[in-house]
C-alpha cells in the first residue's frame, strides 16, 4: 500500500532512531558519486508543526552519525522551502565569498548553528515578544527561529528587494503562519518601519558606508526611551561590531564565536 509522504513522516517519527536513520537515508539518498539526491515529493505538503518535529528527527539522526553531517543544512533548507534561491541574489552569483555550505548558492545568511545560539537567547528572555530582522533576505533566519523558539512571538522581516519579500511572504502563506510578516522597506530611509520591537536580529543588514546612519537611528530609538535587545552576528569586517560596542547606551550581555567562520562573533546587547 502506498502512503503519502506526510503520512510516512508522521509514522517514522514514532519509530526507533535506527529506523528513522534508514528512512532519512532513503529520502535523501547518496548516489555513487557521493552526491545527495533528494526525493523532493517528501518535502511538499508538510505543515509547520510537522516540519518542527522533522527538524528534531534530522538533528537526532545527524548527531548519531546516521546521515552525513554536511547534508543537514540542505535538508533543513528543503524543509523550510528556501532552497534553489540563487535567482534572488543575482549580484552574488560570481562571488566566491559567503557561500552557504551544501548547494553553493550565494546568500547572505547565518549558519543554522549560529541561529541556535539566538534561539537559546530568545528562549531565556520572557520579555521578548516580537523580533524584527533588518535585511531579512530569503527569510531563512526568521522561519528557523519561529520553528525552534518555545513560544509564539511576532516576527517581522524588513527587506529592500521586493522579489525577496514576495518569496518570503509566499512561504509564510504556504505554512499558514499568521505571526510572520515580511515587508519591502528601505529602513534606512524610513526608520519608523523598525520602531517598537522587543529584539532586533542583524546580520550584515547594511553596507559598510551605511553603518553610521543605522547606528544613528538606533541611538534615536534609545533617546526616545525604547527598550530592546540586539542580536548581532558579525559579518565581513568589524565596522558594525565596533559601532555597537561603542554605544554607551547599549550593554553587551554576551558574545561567542560564530560557527560559520573564524573571526566572527554572535553578540547580544540590551539597552540600559
Amino acid at each position: 500500500m502506498f502512503y503519502r509522504p506526510r503520512t510516512q513522516w508522521e509514522n517514522i517519527l514514532t519509530k526507533p532512531l535506527v529506523k528513522q536513520s534508514n528512512f532519512l537515508n532513503k529520502v535523501c539518498k547518496v548516489n555513487h558519486r557521493d552526491a545527495l539526491v533528494i526525493r523532493e515529493a517528501f518535502f511538499d505538503n508538510l505543515s509547520f508543526s510537522l516540519v518542527r518535529r522533522i527538524f528534531k528527527l534530522v538533528k537526532d539522526v545527524t548527531d548519531a552519525d546516521g546521515i552525513d553531517y554536511s547534508f543537514q543544512d540542505i535538508i533543513f533548507d528543503r524543509l523550510l522551502r528556501v532552497s534553489g534561491i540563487a535567482y534572488l541574489y543575482p549580484e552574488d552569483q560570481n562571488s566566491e565569498d559567503n557561500i552557504i555550505f551544501g548547494e553553493g548558492y550565494h546568500v547572505y545568511s547565518a549558519a543554522y548553528h549560529d541561529l541556535d545560539v539566538l534561539i537559546e537567547f530568545i528562549n531565556s528572555r520572557d520579555d521578548i515578544r516580537s523580533v524584527c530582522d533588518l535585511g531579512s533576505g530569503s527569510g531563512r533566519a526568521l522561519f528557523y527561529i519561529a520553528l525552534q523558539v518555545n513560544r509564539e512571538l511576532e516576527y517581522t522581516g524588513l527587506e529592500l528587494v521586493a522579489e525577496r519579500v514576495d518569496f518570503t511572504n509566499s512561504i509564510a502563506h504556504y505554512f499558514e503562519l499568521k505571526n510572520i510578516f515580511f515587508k519591502t522597506s528601505d529602513f534606512l530611509e524610513t526608520p519608523e518601519d523598525f520602531y517598537g520591537f522587543d529584539a532586533y536580529y542583524l546580520y550584515d543588514p547594511v553596507g559598510t558606508d551605511e553603518v553610521t546612519l543605522l547606528i544613528s537611528h538606533i541611538e534615536k530609538m534609545i533617546a526616545d526611551g525604547a527598550k530592546f535587545y540586539i542580536m548581532f552576528i558579525s559579518g565581513w569586517d568589524r565596522i558594525m561590531l565596533d559601532a555597537l560596542d561603542s554605544l554607551e547606551s547599549l550593554e553587551q550581555i554576551e558574545s561567542v564565536n560564530s560557527h560559520k567562520q573564524e573571526d566572527r562573533f554572535i553578540s547580544f546587547y540590551k539597552t540600559l
